[in-house]
């Protein structure tokens, strides 16, 4: 199954916008962020299925990237194996 367009675009708009809000960063720096991140990679990889959950948990797993250096250090991920 390829994800959809509209689905990582709806994850984008949230997303970025979570981070412009939180971080008072422009939109161009904060859309580089998040698509430049592991947390993304892991978003299109179809595999992990993480299309599925909240934009704010994909956002908690950005955070943890930036804060920590890995998505997968999320309070959302820890009892998970992703």
């Amino acid at each position: 199954m390829t994800i959809s367009a509209r689905t990582l675009d709806f994850f984008d708009r949230h997303i970025i916008q979570a981070i412009m809000e939180k971080y008072g960063l422009p939109e161009m720096q904060a859309i580089k962020q998040f698509i430049q991140s592991e947390t993304y990679q892991m978003l299109i990889d179809e595999e992990l299925e993480l299309y599925q959950v909240s934009p704010l948990i994909l956002f908690d797993m950005w955070e943890c990237e930036q804060i920590t250096g890995n998505p997968r250090n999320s309070l959302y991920l820890r009892s998970n194996a992703l």
